[in-house]
């Protein structure tokens, strides 16, 4: 096994999928929180609308770049090495012995931003490389595929 640091990144355009994604969130929570804000005096009605604000504002531009720079993954002959998280980095190695089958998923946004995510599929679950390509998932789907077949033979 290589245990060299994963090198291959997800698309820049994952970026603005997860901005996207997180001012939905926030615009809900801006919402709830004026509404709940006329219910309340002082401090909390402050509150009620500056937390999803500061959020918006935050996660709007610290969080997606941080999570994309952060997310790596690599596809070797005989594991497939992810690593993702904002404040904790996990690192997962999948051997290819365990791979069951492999696909690609496109939401919405993803279409939009001609973007797709691959899924693995092992006996103990799934893992997903996001925020591909259209054209790097389909490779990297017929690459793992190939190699999960070399492996199980």
């Amino acid at each position: 096994m290589d245990f060299a640091e994963p090198a291959q990144r997800l698309a820049p355009n994952a970026r603005w999928v997860w901005r996207l994604h997180w001012v939905g969130g926030c615009v809900v929570a801006l919402l709830i929180g004026m509404a709940v804000r006329r219910e309340l005096d002082g401090t909390l009605a402050a509150l009620a609308w500056a937390l999803p604000a500061g959020a918006l504002v935050l996660g709007t531009v610290v969080v997606p770049e941080l999570r994309w720079r952060r997310w790596r993954w690599e596809v070797r002959e005989h594991e497939i090495d992810l690593r993702r998280g904002l404040l904790v980095l996990r690192r997962t190695l999948i051997p290819m012995t365990r791979v069951q089958h492999v696909e690609t998923e496109r939401g919405l946004l993803d279409q939009a931003f001609d973007l797709a995510t691959v899924e693995i599929h092992t006996a103990a679950g799934g893992h997903k490389i996001p925020m591909l390509t259209e054209h790097d998932a389909g490779m990297l789907r017929a690459r793992i595929a190939e190699l999960a077949r070399t492996a199980d033979g």
